[in-house]
């Protein structure tokens, strides 16, 4: 179940990534990154390399997760779904974004 849960969360982290980049690729007045980190790691390196930090470093988050024997199975769990609520809360805001910017989520 964690395995599963993990993947889900990699997926809606893809998800939230592209969806970010759409609703960031060019500035627009009233559109912001909320996360405070994520602000600060874009505004530092970029946004294109800021995302692909991201993802290395949810990738390796999830991988330690998964494999780890520290942290209890119930506490994983239970982890991996607050996680994947609140990047699916993200996704969700993205999306009503990029219809109301009047993009398309393949990028054109």
């Amino acid at each position: 179940m964690v395995v599963a849960l993990a993947l889900l969360v990699l997926l809606a982290s893809a998800a939230d990534h592209w969806t970010t980049f759409l609703c960031l690729q060019y500035p627009l007045e009233g559109v912001t990154e909320a996360n405070p980190i994520s602000r600060w790691l874009f505004a530092g390196i970029g946004l294109a390399p800021g995302l692909l930090l991201d993802s290395l470093v949810t990738i390796l988050g999830m991988t330690f997760l998964v494999k780890t024997r520290l942290v209890p199975e119930e506490l994983k769990l239970l982890f991996l779904g607050v996680v994947l609520f609140g990047t699916g809360y993200a996704v969700h805001n993205n999306l009503g974004a990029i219809q109301q910017l009047g993009l398309s989520i393949f990028g054109g």
